[in-house]
């Protein structure tokens, strides 16, 4: 059976950037979408199509189908003085956060001095190429 839109699809990965390994699935404990849903990155799951059981591929990902390109407008300045005193925050924190349409974030503290904190709120991937070593287990339609 391959993989087509509305499958119900079981894999194991590792994702990579350059050949640093950056995730993967656990033993005995693969991921499970459905293809079409846009549960994944679209360049995963565009490439994934027609894949069958027992399938393994090596697909890369440029950062436009992956997570996006890093920029500029996703780094913001937060007045120092709208941050409590007592907070212990360093660079390289991690930080909620919420876009315009109201969707949670996270940001990485990049610089804090004592008018402004600059906070990323690119993806860590963002503009990055991504390679997956992927392993179809099963495929259901």
């Amino acid at each position: 059976m391959l993989i087509k839109k509305g499958s119900t699809v079981t894999f194991a990965y590792k994702l990579f950037h350059d050949e640093t390994l950056m995730d993967e699935t656990l033993d005995g404990k693969p991921m499970t979408y459905v293809q079409g849903e846009g549960s994944l990155i679209v360049g995963l799951e565009n490439e994934m199509d027609g894949l069958k059981k027992g399938d393994n591929k090596s697909i890369t990902v440029a950062p436009e189908d992956a997570y996006g390109i890093h920029t500029e407008e996703k780094i913001i300045r937060v007045p120092r003085k709208d941050i409590p005193k007592e907070a212990d925050i360093h660079a390289g924190d991690k930080v909620p956060g919420k876009d315009p349409e109201g969707e949670m974030l996270v940001g990485t503290i990049l610089d804090i001095n004592a008018e402004f904190i600059s906070i990323d709120f690119n993806h860590e991937l963002a503009g990055k190429e991504l390679r997956f070593e992927v392993e179809i287990i099963e495929v259901a339609n």
